[in-house]
């Protein structure tokens, strides 16, 4: 019984499309390597969270992110993508995103504090794949574990700082009246 649930767990894995075909990666001109198979421009968590805490607190996307918080948007559906995104251009390695998963939520629900602007962390459980399915990946099982970011003792006093001291755009003039 145990060796046919073994067969068919590496049947579905065997068969499923969610993966690079086999010698994918050969198929690709050397010379212009993707962003993200060169080194990464961070190799510290300090270094990934004071480039987030720069990049959000710009003017242009601070009002962004507070009108995407606005439209009841969970704070974790914000975070995915922009560490995606930081892998996809050579920012960091993939181990860097669950790295700084939690702590980047913090900032932005802290950023949100701050303009007093409510948030969700999580949105419903029906919208993500259940641990139960086997779906869930690496990354949306460490953002599904993030139930209420806190800044904790492991998170980095020069970013906490900055994070306190930081100028953000006010609220009205960014948003208009709500």
């Amino acid at each position: 019984m145990a060796d046919q649930a073994l067969d068919d767990a590496f049947f579905k894995a065997g068969t499923s499309f969610k993966r690079a075909m086999p010698g994918q990666s050969l198929t690709d001109d050397p010379e212009t390597p993707r962003p993200f198979e060169g080194p990464p421009k961070f190799t510290n968590r300090t270094a990934v969270l004071e480039y987030y805490l720069d990049f959000l607190t710009d003017e242009e996307n601070y009002g962004n992110l507070l009108d995407t918080i606005l439209s009841d948007v969970p704070l974790m559906d914000i975070v995915q993508p922009l560490l995606i995104q930081g892998f996809q251009e050579g920012l960091f390695n993939p181990d860097m995103i669950l790295l700084v998963a939690e702590p980047l939520t913090y900032m932005i629900a802290a950023l949100a504090e701050r303009a007093e602007v409510d948030f969700t962390i999580m949105g419903d459980e029906d919208e993500y794949p259940s641990e139960e399915s086997g779906d869930l990946s690496l990354l949306d099982e460490k953002l599904k574990g993030i139930k209420n970011p806190k800044m904790g003792e492991d998170f980095p006093k020069e970013i906490a700082d900055k994070l306190q001291s930081a100028e953000v755009p006010k609220r009205a003039s960014l948003l208009g009246e709500r």
